[in-house]
């Protein structure tokens, strides 16, 4: 079976949202999927769940959805239900969980934001009793806006702490430890406007780009703004065995490609970046044979996304032969010419 997962529309912000939306459900429909997930911040404004409701009336197939935090802090979310709307469903032999990790906070000065991510008991006792009838060889989605694993506060500089409880799920830890006895499960998520595929034991985790990009800064053309990603979304594919396959897909055809090769304009480093890499992509440049992939904890990679290669600090050439193979044995090969990346300064 095949679905998509789509996350991060942000309705009614930026240049040409709601033409842009348009053309995302168009392309994700010629997929013909049989179950479509949105991952949550439709909107900043009431207003925009008629526009993403008239947008999605084409729409046949299934549509689960987990709220992100602007569902919350837009006000369109009672507060009382924040971190209590979860949800599951079996479609296609494919068990899908969705669960809500966005809840109420009364602002303070430290904090003036009205929501954070907790996976709380009350959510835990129920993806506990959810999970106790579903076979442990059953495939299994789990969902959730804001990722069960990542590294993003420290590639942003942060301090994982009340201070900055936005990026990454409280008690993210227990709620891996009920997803481990699974043999085959993945998980999904939004919230950070980037691709970060990485693996937690056997589990691989899915933070998906956003369909906004860089929140419809510069429109149809917002890239990623960690990683330079298109805007699009994540096709996934069930075999019949229950294993999954992913591909990043952008809506515009044009934008639609796996690899670039990139020099950072402030720094001068030079990478290849597969925008849907993992640390099992393996990346091989011209007579430079294989490239590994950035540290994300390291210092040098502040600011930056996860599937970046780096080229030594002594490459100059602005036109290279690669060859990426993914882990699923999806092959992309070709001369890259050099493109010019213009953002903050990484180390």
């Amino acid at each position: 079976m095949k679905f998509i997962y789509f996350t991060d529309i942000h309705l009614d912000s930026g240049i040409d949202a709601f033409r842009g939306f348009e053309l995302c459900v168009e392309s994700m429909l010629e997929h013909q999927p049989e179950v479509l997930i949105n991952g949550g911040d439709v909107g900043l404004i009431p207003e925009a769940l008629a526009q993403y409701a008239q947008t999605m009336e084409r729409v046949s197939m299934p549509v689960l959805l987990s709220h992100g935090n602007h569902e919350m802090c837009s006000g369109y979310l009672p507060r009382e239900q924040g971190g209590t709307v979860h949800a599951s469903a079996d479609i296609g032999g494919v068990h899908f969980v969705l669960l809500d990790v966005v809840h109420y906070f009364e602002p303070t000065e430290d904090h003036p934001s009205n929501w954070h991510v907790l996976a709380d008991e009350g959510l835990l006792e129920w993806l506990a009793a959810d999970l106790a009838e579903v076979d442990r060889a059953a495939p299994l989605v789990v969902a959730s806006h804001v990722p069960v694993s990542t590294t993003f506060p420290q590639r942003s500089g942060q301090v994982p702490d009340m201070a900055f409880p936005t990026n990454e799920i409280a008690g993210a830890r227990r709620l891996l430890t009920l997803l481990q006895p699974f043999e085959r499960v993945i998980t999904l998520h939004g919230h950070h406007h980037e691709n970060d595929r990485h693996f937690v034991g056997a589990m691989e985790v899915m933070t998906t780009a956003a369909v906004s990009g860089n929140w419809w800064k510069t429109g149809l053309e917002s890239r990623g703004p960690q990683g330079r990603e298109p805007q699009g979304y994540r096709v996934v594919e069930v075999d019949a065995e229950g294993g999954f396959k992913s591909q990043y897909h952008a809506f515009q055809p044009h934008q639609d490609e796996a690899v670039e090769l990139c020099r950072h304009q402030a720094s001068g480093r030079r990478f290849v970046n597969v925008f849907d890499g993992s640390p099992r992509t393996q990346v091989e440049v011209g007579d430079l044979g294989p490239l590994a992939p950035i540290d994300p904890l390291a210092e040098s990679s502040r600011e930056l996304a996860t599937h970046l290669w780096e080229l030594p600090a002594d490459f100059d050439r602005q036109q290279v032969e690669v060859r990426v193979v993914f882990e699923d044995g999806r092959e992309c090969e070709g001369v890259l010419e050099e493109r010019v990346w213009e953002s903050a300064s990484p180390a």
